[in-house]
Order: C-alpha cells, then sequence, then structure tokens
C-alpha cells in the first residue's frame, strides 16, 4: 500500500472517539510498551490474547491476521517506523481499559515523505494482564 493511501486510512481515526475519560490518571503498562517497540510478529504474537480483537472504523471488528497485515503494510509503506509512547492512562474503576497517546513517524520508502501523527488509542488487558485482548479504536488528535 502507498503512503498517501495509508495517511488516508487515517482520516477516519479523527472521527472516532477514542480519548481517555476525565478520571483516567497515568499508569505504567510495560506490556504495552513491549507491544509498541516490538517489530516481529514472533515476538508480538505472544503478548496478545487468543481472541485478540482489533477495532476499526465504525466500530468493525477484526483478528490477529488483520493486525499482521496491517503491521506488514506499514513497515513495508515507510522506513524507520516507530512509535513513542507519551502517556499511559486508565480510569481506577476499570484498570484493565487503558488509553495510550502515541507520537508515530516513519519516512515513506518511496516519496521520502515524513509520517508524524500523535494519536489515542484504546487497549484492553485480559483479566491479568498479562495480554492485549482489544486494540482501538484510536483517534488522531494531531497531524503534521
Amino acid at each position: 500500500m502507498l503512503p498517501d493511501r495509508l495517511r488516508e486510512a487515517f482520516d477516519w481515526m479523527e472521527t472516532v472517539v477514542a480519548l481517555p475519560p476525565a478520571t483516567a490518571v497515568e499508569v505504567e503498562c510495560p506490556l504495552v510498551h513491549r507491544l509498541y517497540t516490538t517489530r516481529e510478529w514472533e515476538q508480538t504474537r505472544p503478548m496478545l490474547a487468543d481472541d485478540f480483537v482489533l477495532i476499526g472504523p465504525n466500530g468493525g471488528r477484526a483478528g490477529l491476521d488483520a493486525l499482521r497485515r496491517t503491521n506488514e503494510l506499514m513497515a513495508g509503506a515507510y522506513e524507520d517506523l516507530h512509535a513513542e509512547i507519551e502517556t499511559v492512562v486508565s480510569d481506577p474503576a476499570a484498570p484493565r481499559v487503558l488509553y495510550v497517546r502515541d507520537h508515530s513517524r516513519g519516512r515513506a520508502k518511496d516519496s521520502g515523505e515524513r509520517l508524524d501523527v500523535r494519536a489515542w488509542s484504546r487497549v484492553v488487558l485480559t483479566e491479568d494482564g498479562t495480554q492485549v485482548r482489544e486494540l482501538g479504536p484510536s483517534s488522531v488528535i494531531n497531524r503534521a
């Protein structure tokens, strides 16, 4: 997929609300940090529950294969692609529902055009907190 199409794919995120509740407080979650920095599917897969769901536009739901394909498309379109986690917050009443604000950057392999996006994403952990059960929706809050 071309970077222009990938950037267009972010457009839907600007209409989806995935912002943390007002009662959310900053929390530590090493699992989320590992998930955002791991590049290889063989290392990513164990962090995801067997019933993992990727929440997309309009609440559409997809599984593990969709996340793997999305990661491969992004890696194929951008060199030096990386996401820096700026904060992770959660409502104390729902500690397994996290909101992650990240800053994603990369350079398109074909044109050199820069990707520079800040977004909130909702992450739901398993009951024991050892795996991610849901990822998304996401809300773009800033695109450079």
